[in-house]
């Protein structure tokens, strides 16, 4: 019966608020129960039947979630870097600290509070450039800001629009979306993407080129796919290292997630340990189309 709630979790997806709650089994903790059954089975056909159920979540594990890659750190290109800052960030140094640390082009931040008012951050952005506050997010670069916008703002959902020039860097400017979405498990997350969905599509005009935050949803999942049907994960495209982001301890989903439109050329996309709070960081390297890697 395990197997089989795991199975329609990932043919359903979050597509109904059952199939949700199926679709967060991690595959991982079914493997061993199948070698388990597999090594008791006490007929032929139980043992092919469970070592061939262990061999698939085996092989779904490595080939299709993937949460692990290797690969090398690309050199040049437009760094960004998002952290959902969901935690007490009392500590403002520490977290200004380590955001100078990655040193990306554009970081931004869920919440961010406190944090970017630091001398630290100020002086590391330099005279002339300070921080963005929109909503629920931070915005820090050095890049021209040619526009912010409100997207959504109700019913707990958050996102705002950021178009920023990166023509030095990728030869076109950067149409974000920082999004910060419920994380209540009643929540239908399928009923979550259609109502974004709907306000993405009348509040804002021209394609998004970039999707990025706290999703509250799986990198398989149905509902993010309805949402933003034109875009593809980062991580499927250049995931390198350990790939989940939540918990920061102990990472076992992907609920963390940059979304982007077929133009661009993602070099790298990794999540990183800033050593505080709930959530690891995503890190992403763009380049021009016609770049190499």
């Amino acid at each position: 019966m395990f197997l089989l709630a795991w199975l329609a979790g990932v043919i359903w997806s979050d597509r109904s608020l059952a199939t949700q709650f199926l679709s967060w089994i991690p595959t991982f903790t079914l493997v061993p129960f199948a070698v388990a059954a597999a090594w008791t089975a006490r007929t032929r056909m139980g043992l092919g039947g469970w070592g061939l159920a262990a061999a698939v979540l085996f092989g779904w594990v490595l080939f299709v979630e993937q949460p692990w890659r290797p690969g090398t750190e690309p050199t040049g290109g437009l760094r960004l870097l998002q952290w959902t800052m969901s935690h007490d960030k009392s500590d403002r140094v520490t977290h200004a600290e380590y955001i100078i640390r990655e040193d990306a082009d554009i970081t931004i931040l869920t919440h961010g509070y406190g944090v970017r008012g630091t001398d630290e951050i100020r002086q590391w952005l330099g005279a002339g450039h300070a921080p963005y506050k929109i909503g629920f997010f931070t915005i820090l670069t050095r890049l021209p800001v040619r526009h912010i916008r409100s997207v959504a703002s109700g019913d707990d959902i958050h996102a705002r629009f950021i178009e920023i020039d990166t023509t030095a860097k990728l030869g076109r400017p950067l149409r974000i979306l920082a999004v910060d979405l419920p994380s209540s498990v009643t929540r239908s997350r399928w009923q979550v993407a259609t109502k974004l969905k709907g306000w993405v599509e009348q509040r804002t005009t021209g394609g998004i080129d970039l999707v990025l935050g706290d999703f509250n949803m799986r990198r398989g999942s149905a509902a993010m796919r309805h949402a933003f049907p034109g875009l593809v994960h980062a991580w499927d495209l250049a995931g390198r290292g350990w790939g989940p982001s939540w918990s920061r301890s102990l990472p076992i989903y992907r609920i963390d997630h940059v979304l982007v439109a077929p133009w661009l050329n993602v070099a790298d996309c990794t999540t990183a340990d800033p050593g505080i709070g709930r959530h690891r960081t995503q890190r992403v390297v763009l380049k021009k189309v016609s770049e190499g890697n």
